[in-house]
Order: C-alpha cells, then sequence, then structure tokens
C-alpha cells in the first residue's frame, strides 16, 4: 500500500513543478507560472497552494503532485509514484527539460470541456479503486491480465457510491456527469459494480465501456456511455504502423491482445458501422477475431464483405470463442500467433 501523504510531503510540489521546467513565482501566498498542459500564452494560469494542490485555471487541470507527474510523464498512479521516488528514500533530483508541446484539444461529439473533465476524473477514481480492491483485482489477474497492463491502459473498477463525493471533493459540477452518463437523473452511478474500460485520446479518456464483475448481477453484460462507440486503441494501433490490425469484439479481448503486444482495436459489438470501415481504411490487412459465436459470424461476414483481400478470418482452438478466453491460457499468446499464420496461409490459398 503505499502511503500517499508521505509520497507527498517527501515531494515538495513547487520542487516537482520546477524540475519540469516551469518557471514559478511567489503571488500572495501561492506560486504561479505558465500551465505545460495547454498553450498558456496569456498571463500565468498555473497556481501551486499551500495545500500541495495546484489548478490551472484555464484548462481545468488540477490535482497534487503525483497527478502532475502522471500528466507531464502520461503514466499511470504507480508508475508516477515510482518516478517520484518511494516515500522515505532520498529525494531525485530532477533535471529541466523543454516543456512538452500542448496537446490539441480533445474533443466528442456531444462532450464539451466540463463534460471531459468530469470523465477525466471517473476514470482517475475507478483506476485508483481497482488497485485497492481484491475483488476486481482477483477477477481480472483469474482472466489473465497482469497489475502493469491494468496501470497503463487505465482499467478501473465502479465500486459505487463513490463517484458524487469524489466530484463534489474535486470541486466539480455533477451536471455533466448526468450528460455524460456516468449518473443518472438520481445521482446513481451508471457503471456500479463493473470493470471499467476507457478509450484514451491524447491521454484523456473520452469514452468508457463497463463489464460486469458479478456474472449474477442484472443488465447487460457490457454497457458503453451514450453516443458514438469508438474504437478502442485507435491511437495505438495507428501509431504501429498501417501494416496490419487485430479487430476483436469486446472490451476484455482487445485488453489480451494488447497483453500479448498484437496491434489491435476493440470495436464493443459486433454492428459494423460506416464509420468502423472508414476507420480501417489504413490498414493494409486487418485480421477479424471477432467471437466464434452467431453475432461475431455476421459481423465477420459483413467485414470480409466490406474490407475484400484486406480482410483475414481469424479462427481460434475449439473450445476458444474469443481472445479473452484464450488469454486464460499459459501459451495463449503462441496459440494467437500461429491463429495469425493460419489466417494468413489460407488467404494465400483462397480459401
Amino acid at each position: 500500500m503505499i502511503d500517499t501523504e508521505a509520497v507527498r510531503r517527501q515531494h515538495p510540489l513547487s520542487d516537482v513543478v520546477a524540475g519540469y521546467g516551469v518557471q514559478l513565482r511567489r503571488s500572495g501566498s501561492a506560486l504561479v507560472g505558465r500551465c505545460p498542459f495547454h498553450a498558456d500564452r496569456g498571463r500565468p494560469n498555473l497556481t501551486l497552494h499551500n495545500s500541495g494542490r495546484w489548478i490551472c485555471y484555464r484548462c481545468q487541470a488540477r490535482g497534487d503532485v503525483i497527478s502532475f507527474v502522471q500528466r507531464m510523464e502520461q503514466v499511470g498512479f504507480r508508475d508516477a509514484v515510482a518516478r517520484l521516488g518511494e516515500a522515505g528514500t532520498e529525494r531525485p533530483t530532477y533535471r529541466p527539460r523543454p516543456r512538452p508541446a500542448p496537446p490539441i484539444r480533445v474533443r466528442r461529439p456531444g462532450l464539451g470541456p466540463d463534460e471531459l473533465e468530469v470523465l477525466a476524473a471517473a476514470v482517475e477514481l475507478y483506476a485508483n479503486r481497482l488497485l485497492t480492491d481484491k475483488h476486481a483485482l482477483a477477477y481480472l489477474a483469474g482472466r489473465g491480465f497482469e497489475r502493469a497492463l491494468l496501470e497503463r491502459y487505465r482499467i478501473g473498477y465502479a465500486a459505487g457510491g463513490e463517484l458524487v463525493g469524489y466530484l463534489r471533493w474535486r470541486g466539480l459540477p455533477l451536471a455533466p456527469a448526468v450528460r455524460t452518463g456516468l449518473l443518472d437523473r438520481d445521482g446513481r452511478e451508471v457503471l456500479h459494480g463493473r470493470i471499467v474500460v476507457p478509450e484514451l485520446r491524447q491521454g484523456q479518456p473520452i469514452w468508457v465501456i463497463g463489464r460486469q464483475l458479478d456474472s449474477m448481477s442484472t443488465g447487460p453484460r457490457y454497457l458503453g456511455l451514450p453516443g458514438r462507440k469508438p474504437l478502442l486503441g485507435w491511437e495505438e494501433a495507428l501509431a504501429a504502423g498501417p501494416d496490419q490490425v487485430t479487430l476483436a469484439e469486446g472490451p476484455l479481448d482487445w485488453l489480451a491482445l494488447r497483453a500479448w503486444g498484437v496491434p489491435s482495436l476493440g470495436l464493443c459489438g459486433t454492428h459494423v458501422r460506416h464509420q468502423v470501415l472508414e476507420a480501417l481504411r489504413p490498414f493494409t490487412r486487418v485480421y477479424l477475431a471477432l467471437d466464434a459465436d452467431h453475432g461475431g459470424n455476421e459481423g465477420s461476414q459483413v467485414l470480409l464483405a466490406a474490407l475484400g483481400q484486406r480482410a483475414r478470418r481469424v479462427r481460434l482452438p475449439h473450445g476458444c470463442k474469443d481472445p479473452a478466453e484464450l488469454a486464460l491460457r499459459p501459451d495463449g499468446a503462441h496459440v494467437f500467433a500461429a491463429a495469425l499464420r493460419a489466417a494468413d496461409q489460407s488467404q494465400a490459398r483462397g480459401c
């Protein structure tokens, strides 16, 4: 268990921020400087308070010393603590470095700055909750997912009953959380009891989908936020190059492929929209690893017809319906690699 208060005491916020090349000056009881998270060309908008909290009054980013490192380094909570150095060790020396180029403002249709900020706060809450929830962690470990992978993709757990209080503690309004679909109109968490998988663009969440943790729960197994579903893992798949990508059906299927280092996208269903076909246009080979059931077969047939020679159907061993089930096997990565090679051979034979 990380003693976050000890980490904050060991690493003063002003030292860490200045170490990233942010010039600070005194303004009353606070320190101010230019925010590194947006194009801060006017008056300095970043404010460091004596409480150890920081806030940018322009882009509304805020947090403590740990979250500042998370944003600067684009890493998870534990990686940020590791970069600071565990509490009780010698304080590291921060080397000033050039300030990063300001990120492009990420938007999703229907979401404004307030909604995106609330969504980011919810993802932070759920990701931190997962790391302290033994039941949820054990479930994901049993599915073959290591803790480092979960932290990398900010996988979370919505324990329920926490989001409203957390947003109020962060000073964020509740109305945007209702508009995004995180809360219903009675203030209840919509994703309560679910593993939460976010889609990240430029390090910021733009959408999340939740999977039931308890198989006895009522309601759909998967529940995403309202609005157009993005493909999970889009930026990382595109950065891996246009040579190939594997399309999976469910979020846990996609996560299994990422655990094996396979460039992949999560469809989050079987309905193939026009936007999906457009998104797949850059890739010269598209491996179809949808579920081996009626819905997956129908979706694969649509994709095979639309993509032509670029598409390759991946057939898993008997008894494995999808990559998530294959991840339960210790040789899952090798078996899936063999299935990809078999798909290429089948394509070459014209089968």
